[in-house]
């Protein structure tokens, strides 16, 4: 076996102690696929299994710097703060949806 897939697999359970469905989930996901990937022999097929690998240890951090995020947020941002954040954000969201229907209404009168 490859000392890197042996180091990518370690960085999975690694990275899966912090994740939000626990270890088990990660270590029962990450079993499976490296069982689906057993066969390969290839050189570059496996540096681009170990590539993909790479990749989703760096989304499942992400995944669990968001959930840190989240959560910090919600313990120390008051209520009334969060409402009025929330509010700004939509009236973004609607100015912005406004606009695009303007844009269209303006393409379709010009057609």
């Amino acid at each position: 076996m490859d000392p890197k897939v042996r180091d990518l697999y370690r960085r999975f359970l690694l990275v899966g102690r912090d994740y939000p469905l626990g270890l088990s989930h990660v270590r029962e996901k990450v079993k499976a696929a490296f069982f689906l990937n057993r066969n390969l022999t290839d050189p570059v097929a496996v540096k681009k299994a170990i590539k993909r690998g790479r990749w989703m240890v760096r989304e499942i951090v992400g995944v669990i710097q968001l959930k840190k995020y989240r959560t910090l947020n919600s313990r120390y941002t008051p209520a009334d703060l969060r409402e009025k954040l929330r509010d700004i954000e939509n009236r973004r969201v609607l100015e912005e949806q406004e606009g695009r229907d303007d844009k269209k209404n303006c393409d379709s009168d010009t057609s």
